[in-house]
């Protein structure tokens, strides 16, 4: 007898259950199955009259309605400490003149722009920063959005992404900061003027 073998002393045969041959045996489940079985054919009931008759079982409904309500919480949390920044001429003028925030963007400015407009802001590659002519506009949110969103054909990167609002906010108050000042080997001027004089020919606008 092969080890597949078995007598019906060891496994009795189901009566009745011979197909082509082949006999079936009584196998039984494990023990641990059936009472899982069981255990949930009596949850059933509850479950059942939990949900639909008594409610001290949640509807997906519920738990849904539960859950999105805590992600509010969280979400509105998270605003009331984390503001969202307005972009706006009024916005930006809250930084300008403001010597903590023009020392930061002062920082911000010799760690990611004085590569190309100089460590004075004189202008190398990018134009000079300290005349009166600008070449994309001279409101504060003029040059937010250039900082913001960069001048690719130019060469200028985007710092919307690298930047906070804030910070890119600080890097205007330095650049106001810096104006009018003469630092020797300033770049020629470009762009259109933006200064109080009637003189608005300047140079040709690269705008």
């Amino acid at each position: 007898m092969t080890n597949d073998q078995h007598t019906p002393s060891e496994e009795p045969i189901i009566q009745g259950h011979n197909y082509d041959g082949i006999q079936e045996y009584d196998n039984p489940m494990p023990g641990w199955w059936v009472w899982i079985f069981w255990l949930c054919v009596a949850f059933a009931p509850i479950y059942i009259l939990g949900v639909h008759v008594f409610g001290f079982i949640n509807t997906y409904e519920d738990d849904l309605a539960t859950s999105q309500a805590q992600l509010q919480e969280v979400r509105d949390a998270w605003e009331a400490e984390n503001p969202t920044f307005e972009v706006s001429n009024e916005a930006i003028a809250a930084f300008v003149g403001v010597q903590d925030q023009i020392d930061a963007g002062a920082q911000l400015f010799g760690a990611n722009c004085a590569m190309c407009h100089g460590e004075q802001g004189q202008g190398l590659i990018g134009p000079n920063l300290v005349d009166a002519y600008w070449i994309h506009g001279n409101q504060n949110t003029d040059l937010f959005n250039v900082i913001t969103n960069g001048v690719l054909d130019k060469g200028m990167t985007p710092w919307g992404s690298i930047l906070t609002p804030e910070e890119r906010s600080q890097l205007v108050a330095y650049i106001r900061s810096i104006e009018g000042t003469e630092p020797e080997g300033a770049k020629e001027p470009q762009g259109t003027y933006y200064g109080d004089d009637d003189d608005s020919d300047g140079a040709s606008s690269e705008a």
